[in-house]
């Protein structure tokens, strides 16, 4: 398993040029690109969440009234 050694910049130490790689590969835009990136898969998850809480509400919601009908039923017997 490979290792990823990351340093922290203190705004003192952060150069008002972007930074760059020494084959000219801007390091801001692939950061920029990550955070979209995780942002995007933030959104699917969030949204499969709340499609899959919808989808047992309703489940639970039937179950409960298939429940009151057999007590219904049951009482009425």
């Amino acid at each position: 398993m490979s290792e990823v050694n990351a340093t922290v910049e203190t705004p003192s130490t952060v150069e008002a040029a972007p930074a760059q790689t020494p084959n000219g590969f801007q390091v801001e835009s692939l950061v920029s690109k990550l955070k979209d990136v995780g942002i995007a898969w933030a959104s699917v998850g969030i949204e499969s969440g709340k499609v899959a809480l919808e989808s047992t509400s309703k489940a639970l919601a039937e179950t409960a009234k298939s429940l009151e009908e057999l007590a219904n039923k049951l009482k009425q017997s």
